[in-house]
């Protein structure tokens, strides 16, 4: 994996940080002329990267981006040994960010390309709910080629679930619960949301896009829904930049898809453990209709089990509402 030569350039300066890079030691390393570097570091610039330059000397990167930007270069940097995040794709409005993703799927790109948009007009949910998707979020969609089998596709979604609350709960420091399959949850409001689409045949995955929408600073509307939503901010959490949430969650994806590739059954416990839907009393609603019923297990390729009156039954996918733990207590 190489970087592009921008990114490279920024690595460069942030190994450096707050002290004088030569321009020599920039063209040196990339094989690039003065001119092309003095462009590289203007885009840099306009993403809202501080960089001062010193006249024929060099560049100094002071500091990161502004917060309430979204800077594709800081958040590809910060992911230099990552495979996921190269490209990343920026728009300020667009559809839905898993459109750009699924056509460069369709097209061959390598596994790794990343669309992030400021806000989206066409934000989909579960069963084609619309999302609408104010500015003040994270809305992005990755492409995955992970060698899995079809039967497992549903895994992928709790390796996001899991990877999205690893990087929330380490740069905002609040507790979420992972309501089954890839919901999290603050108490019984929703902080984040996914969906994933592949191109699966019946002995191979050729790719899936998952997106992701987490509710930063404003809480979106999400249309037919009974789930009330909350935000960081709305929850008293660290607010967090867009680019450096979206490069914590792209390495603890990767961290996860490999534990579900090397060793399903350790991945399915651990998704276990941080499952809130187990132990409780749920409402599931899916195609065929609603049904209530207690939430007793995961299953090794991630349906859930549910205990109801006329015994058990498995689901791949569906609506859950927590009605209330197995043991009594609050509703929710």
């Amino acid at each position: 994996m190489r970087l592009d030569n921008r990114v490279m350039a920024l690595k460069m300066l942030f190994d450096n940080l707050g002290k004088l890079t030569p321009s020599s030691a920039i063209a040196g390393e990339l094989g690039v002329t003065r001119q092309g570097i003095s462009k590289m570091v203007g885009i840099l610039r306009d993403e809202g990267i501080p960089i001062s330059s010193v006249p024929h000397k060099g560049y100094v990167l002071e500091g990161p981006p502004e917060e309430d930007r979204f800077s594709p270069s800081w958040a590809e940097m910060l992911l230099w040994d990552c495979p996921l995040g190269h490209p990343i794709l920026h728009f300020e409005r667009i559809e839905s960010t898993q459109n750009p993703v699924k056509d460069l799927a369709q097209k061959g790109h390598p596994e790794g390309v990343t669309a992030v948009a400021d806000r989206q007009t066409m934000g989909r949910g579960r069963r084609d709910r619309r999302w609408e998707s104010p500015e003040g979020g994270l809305y992005a969609s990755v492409l995955l080629r992970p060698p899995i089998l079809p039967g497992h596709v549903q895994m992928v979604n709790l390796a996001c679930a899991m990877a999205m609350g690893d990087a929330i709960e380490a740069h905002c420091g609040i507790k979420v619960d992972i309501k089954w399959p890839n919901d999290l949850l603050v108490g019984s409001r929703k902080l984040c949301g996914m969906l994933s689409e592949g191109a699966v045949e019946a002995d191979r995955v050729h790719h899936i896009v998952a997106g992701i929408g987490v509710n930063i600073k404003g809480s979106p509307t999400i249309q037919d829904s009974p789930q009330d939503v909350t935000s960081i901010a709305e929850e008293g959490g660290t607010l967090v930049a867009r680019h450096d949430l979206l490069a914590s969650f792209l390495r603890s994806l990767k961290h996860h898809i490999g534990i579900l590739c090397e060793d399903r059954k350790a991945f399915i416990n651990s998704y276990r453990g941080r499952c809130s839907t187990l132990g409780r009393r749920i409402v599931v609603s899916s195609d065929s209709g609603t049904l209530e019923g207690l939430a007793e297990d995961v299953e090794d390729e991630g349906s859930l089990l549910i205990r109801t009156s006329t015994g058990l039954l498995r689901f791949s996918a569906g609506d859950v509402r927590h009605v209330r733990p197995i043991k009594g207590g609050e509703g929710e």
